[in-house]
């Protein structure tokens, strides 16, 4: 090529390349280099991105399989934890308390109200199933329930393990809470449960004749029953008694209604023929083995000093239990003391001032009522009434104390009455649950046996002749509302969950 063909076409090349029409306007200058870098850039960041995401998508997978696994080590373990307490020997424990300590709180992972965080969590482990062991109570051993033999903790797999971390009962709801954590590969997580749980009052103890701890009297001698004919009613009018200061200390099982061995309950009890008793008046099962209340101390609530004219006293709203005490109470007449649990329930606890005293006197009509003003039946157990010293019941004329719960430990109830005294028409002077340490009623005629309670003989209840009475007492058919004493009391209560109320995962 010549160099003036050359010249020529550099010549046009720098016309063309300085020419505005081939370079755009002035602002645009320089543009397309930044755009490149920043493009390239953002591909660059987009890249990183794409590859941070997916390494948290299988960071995050991994980390929910692990969850996820450790989530069905907690369900298996609650699952075996539940077939573990529908076994009788350890559906004992599920009135009782088990909550350790949650290690990120340094308090119990749940508290009384069973849930997690609400501020009612205690500082201190609670366990009541460690040394629960009733297999060696007299009633138990009649159940040959055996040892509870719950197992706390458990193996799943190769790497999970499950542990219960806490147990909570709420007797008034007659629910049950239970928490269980499980771990696996390092991962931990929770089930809660809330189940109902319900007692199987069968045999439920209407009527005991209480052995108490401590009692200062010869225990070899507490526990008598000298019933003599009068009438025990209701499904749950079932009677305990201790068969060694019976009239036949050779017993030591049950007896219904229409048994083949009944009679000799029923003469271990003072109502046989030797008694002049010609029938069966005891509508519930006579047991013989002995029990043992120890019912814990409440609040000392309003000293209401001797009751002995007519009074009325009321449970208050929003309170779990109203509480008085009272040193006597005397009334006669028409006399009524009147208890409304309309608003809640009432405890009346003798004052334990070491007097031997007559606790309860009632004389012709005279009535302790436990009311309602809201159309719904009184409950048993919205009325309580404790003596934790010697203060004897004494029943004359045609009283009546009515849906009651009656603890005597130290002293007898003497039922020398002429006739029934309750309202609604039962042959009745005592409607209620009765724990107490011996009922001692009137002889049918005065040849008929003599009852040496504690060796002294000629006492009032030998020497007063009501010839052929009949009233007694009567045990409610609703006796939910003494569930949560049924712990201090070493009856074989067989408890049993039904369905499921709440259920949800706890993450730790």
């Amino acid at each position: 090529m010549s160099k003036k063909f050359s010249a020529s076409l550099f010549r046009i090349g720098r016309q063309n390349y300085l020419d505005p029409k081939c370079l755009g306007s002035s602002s645009e200058q320089g543009f397309a280099l930044p755009l490149a870098l920043g493009l390239g850039f953002v591909m660059v960041i987009l890249g990183m991105s794409t590859i941070m995401v997916a390494q948290s998508d299988r960071t995050s997978a991994f980390n929910r399989k692990q969850a996820g696994a450790s989530l069905a080590i907690a369900e298996g373990g609650m699952a075996r934890s539940l077939a573990q307490l529908a076994a009788p020997n350890n559906a004992v424990l599920l009135n009782r308390n088990f909550d350790t300590i949650n290690p990120k709180t340094g308090k119990t992972y749940l508290g009384p109200d069973g849930m997690f965080n609400n501020g009612d969590e205690e500082a201190s482990a609670i366990d009541e199933w460690a040394t629960y062991d009733p297999s060696n109570q007299p009633c138990h051993q009649q159940k040959n329930w055996g040892s509870p033999t719950f197992a706390k903790t458990g193996a799943m797999g190769k790497t999970g393990t499950y542990t219960v971390r806490a147990y909570r009962f709420n007797p008034q709801k007659q629910k049950g809470t239970l928490f269980v954590e499980a771990s696996k590969d390092g991962k931990t997580t929770g089930v809660q449960i809330s189940i109902a749980v319900k007692s199987d009052v069968q045999d439920f103890p209407g009527i005991v004749l209480a052995e108490p701890r401590g009692n200062p009297k010869s225990t070899s001698l507490a526990g008598v029953l000298a019933l003599r004919g009068r009438d025990i009613q209701g499904s749950n009018g079932n009677v305990y008694f201790r068969p060694s200061t019976s009239a036949d200390p050779s017993l030591t099982e049950s007896a219904g209604p229409g048994d083949l061995n009944r009679s000799n309950y029923l003469n271990a009890i003072w109502s046989s023929t030797l008694d002049g008793v010609s029938e069966d008046t005891v509508q519930g099962k006579i047991f013989a083995c002995m029990l043992t209340p120890n019912i814990p101390i409440g609040e000392m609530g309003t000293d209401l000093g001797t009751i002995d004219d007519s009074t009325t006293l009321a449970g208050v709203a929003g309170k779990s239990r109203t509480y008085f005490t009272v040193d006597r109470i005397d009334l006669s007449g028409d006399e009524t003391l009147t208890v409304d649990t309309t608003h809640g329930p009432v405890q009346l606890e003798f004052a334990n001032d070491g007097v031997y005293k007559y606790g309860i006197t009632l004389r012709d009509t005279a009535k302790i009522l436990n009311v309602r003003t809201d159309g719904q039946p009184p409950r048993v157990g919205d009325l309580r009434i404790i003596a934790r010293g010697n203060d004897r019941i004494n029943l004359y004329d045609q009283t009546c104390i009515q849906n009651v719960f009656l603890w005597f430990p130290y002293d007898e109830l003497r039922l020398l009455t002429d006739g029934p005294g309750c309202p609604g028409g039962q042959n009745t002077n005592i409607e209620g649950v009765l724990w107490i340490e011996a009922i001692l009623s009137s002889k049918n005629e005065a040849i008929h046996r003599d009852v040496e309670y504690f060796d002294h003989s000629g006492q009032d209840y030998d020497t007063t002749t009501k010839s052929g009475e009949k009233s007694g007492i009567v045990v409610p058919e609703d006796v939910t509302s003494l569930m949560d004493l049924l712990k201090y009391i070493d009856w074989p209560a067989r408890y049993r969950f039904g369905g499921v109320l709440q259920w949800q995962r706890v993450r730790l």
